[in-house]
């Protein structure tokens, strides 16, 4: 397949190249010595879900741990991340941000919404990931995020029912939640998600598979017609438990599903105005939707991180992994910790630079972090300044 045009404006939020922003951070990852804090943490409320897609990545964690982190233990992570870079010797280097999504759908956690507001308080921003069911329960919390992301994938109720496994009235319900929130952001004047900009507001998420391939323009029209910011596309991928198996690449994208899709997101770039923009985001794939992870090693373990719910039911404290791709991953989780500060004590200790020895990336699925380990490998810590990264 020839390559797809992304973005008709390079300065949008799924471009990777911000990531070299973070250059100064990332050239403190030395083994032996403090590491910053992450830029960037994703928590995962809670490990349920509504809905029964066909394409789910969560379904082993979801099997294999159905809990929640509990209010209290949300309120200690959103107190402990503004203090986390300070702590690690480097306050010039906080977290600057929080991705809340799922092993399953957070807005099922009865406590999300309070999590959300207490973030903004500490001036941690954040954004979401929901399927969009529940928006309506939270609208006066999803306000302060900087962004939402409405996980819709695709433009008609048969779809929905067919391909997520959701009751009848759930799209729509979904979609009067995605006006409902952008009608009352841009009431509000303490609102982060009604700042202007591509980096702010709703976005409607698509994941492509073959069975919705031929949506993608009616999902733009959509989109665009409630008030959305973007439209934002991406193949779905393997998850990491079925890497293993044996499987190449994914089955059911024929020349003529990546023809139509080509066809798709070209007509509906035509949609595009001042506050509306089309993403077709594929440069983390190859030209058939495979993956296509061009590094050696995986130094985004040194990047981010995940909270996640702990392992024993009900406890207090919650569990921390390396990759958001891998969740469920023992060997790379740390289970049932009690307090934020076993991350602190954890992150460039031994046993974390013991978990990125151990990483053969040829078992990872395709790579959220892709850019991140090929800006560290070829621009960082490379053989020799491949960039001239100084000469501005």
């Amino acid at each position: 397949m020839a390559d797809v045009k992304e973005w008709t404006d390079k300065y949008n939020p799924f471009n990777s190249d911000k990531l070299f922003a973070h250059y100064h951070r990332w050239q403190k990852i030395q083994r032996g010595e403090d590491i910053p804090a992450p830029a960037l943490v994703t928590v995962d409320p809670i490990n349920a879900c509504n809905y029964k897609c066909v394409w789910c990545n969560a379904d082993y964690v979801l099997g294999k741990n159905k809990g929640m982190i509990s209010n209290n233990s949300l309120d200690e992570i959103a107190d402990f991340l503004p203090k986390w870079g300070e702590n690690m010797g480097y306050p010039e280097f906080p977290v600057h941000a929080v991705c809340i999504a799922g092993g399953g759908e957070p807005l099922l956690h009865p406590y999300v919404g309070k999590f959300i507001e207490k973030l903004h308080h500490n001036e941690i921003k954040s954004g979401v990931v929901t399927n969009g069911v529940n928006i309506d329960r939270h609208l006066d919390s999803l306000i302060y995020c900087d962004w939402v992301g409405v996980s819709m994938d695709c433009a008609t109720e048969e779809t929905n029912q067919k391909l997520k496994g959701c009751r009848p009235g759930e799209f729509t319900r979904a979609i009067d939640g995605i006006q409902a929130l952008i009608s009352y952001s841009s009431e509000k004047s303490d609102s982060r998600l009604g700042l202007p900009g591509q980096g702010h507001g709703v976005s409607y998420k698509y994941l492509l598979h073959p069975g919705n391939v031929h949506e993608v323009y009616d999902a733009a029209v959509l989109a665009k017609e409630i008030g959305c910011r973007s439209l934002h596309v991406r193949p779905f991928g393997l998850s990491w438990d079925k890497v293993g198996e044996g499987i190449a690449k994914i089955d059911g994208f024929s020349d003529e599903k990546l023809d139509l899709f080509k066809e798709q997101i070209a007509k509906a770039r035509e949609l595009e105005d001042d506050t509306f923009r089309v993403f077709g985001v594929t440069h983390k794939f190859d030209g058939n939707f495979g993956k296509s992870n061009m590094f050696k090693r995986c130094h985004a373990v040194f990047m981010t991180g995940v909270f996640m719910p702990p392992t024993t039911k009900g406890a207090e404290g919650f569990n921390f992994g390396l990759c958001c791709d891998r969740r469920g991953d023992d060997r790379l989780t740390l289970e049932d910790l009690t307090t934020p500060d076993d991350v602190e004590n954890f992150w460039g200790s031994s046993k974390h630079w013991k978990m990125f020895d151990d990483i053969n990336v040829k078992s990872c699925p395709r790579c959220t972090y892709q850019p991140h380990n090929q800006i560290y490998e070829n621009a960082i810590d490379g053989d020799g300044d491949n960039m001239t990264i100084d000469f501005i």
